[in-house]
Order: structure tokens, then sequence, then C-alpha cells
């Protein structure tokens, strides 16, 4: 399972392929699996975690509609892509569409899986949220 890090911009072809950064990853997998993330991103998992994440989902209680809801969309919004001979994946027009990927991005590791934003749209998130960095480390971090 891969730790993800660091901030890579990159431009997503008329093709809607999009080049991995190989700083990224340190081995190359046949394939990502990527869904509806947070804010406005797309989250993009290797197998091993999107098993983990499968398997949180596995055991929310469906019976309650805050976990239905969220089963529903994130195992519907979930597309398997496949990674070409040069590191490329192809987001489908459906979700670039959606998610308004084109052109410009920004890939962002966040520890257990990597989210690809519309760079704009990741810039005003940071110009938003760096004020309250300090306040949202002292807020989680419980060391």
């Amino acid at each position: 399972m891969g730790k993800f890090f660091g901030t890579y911009n990159r431009t997503l072809d008329e093709k809607h392929r999009l080049q991995i950064p190989s700083k990224l990853v340190k081995e190359m997998p046949k394939s990502f699996y990527v869904l509806r993330g947070f804010d406005g991103c797309l989250a993009v998992y290797e197998e091993s975690s999107f098993e983990a994440l499968l398997a949180k989902l596995e055991n929310l209680q469906f019976n309650e509609k805050t976990s239905r809801d969220y089963i529903r969309l994130a195992s519907s919004s979930a597309v398997e892509l496949e990674v070409d001979a040069h590191g490329r994946v192809t987001i489908t027009s459906d979700l670039a569409s959606t998610y308004h990927i084109e052109g410009e991005v920004s890939i962002i590791g966040v520890i257990d899986h990597f989210e690809i934003w519309d760079k704009a749209t990741y810039e005003d998130y940071i110009k938003e949220k760096t004020p309250s960095y300090e306040e949202f480390a002292s807020e989680s971090v419980k060391l």
C-alpha cells in the first residue's frame, strides 16, 4: 500500500489522458480506482487501498440513511482506470465533465490515496484553507 504525498501540476491532454507522476508512485500498477472525492476532486486509489475503502463501506449500516447515501454515491462513482505503457490514465468524459477536470490539473498526495483537482479549484481551496492550518492541526492531531 503506497503512501502518497506532495503536489504535482500536470496537463490533461485532448483525449483526457493524465500522466501519473513517477515520484508519486514508486512502482506503477496496472490500474487505479477512481471515485467521487470530497470538496470537488477525484479520489484515486491503488488496489490495496481501494479494497480497504470497500471494507469500510461494507461495515457501514445500510439500513441507516446517511450510511446508505454515502455507500451509494461512493460505490456508484467508482471506475477502474488502466495505466498505459507511458504511465498515463484516461479520465472518462463523464468524470472530467462532472469534476471540471480539463487542461491544467493538480495531483495531490493524501497518504492512502491521491486526488485529482482542477488546478484553479485547488488553488482556491488552498487560499481559503491555509490561514486555518494551525487550527486544523490543533483540532486534528492528538499526539
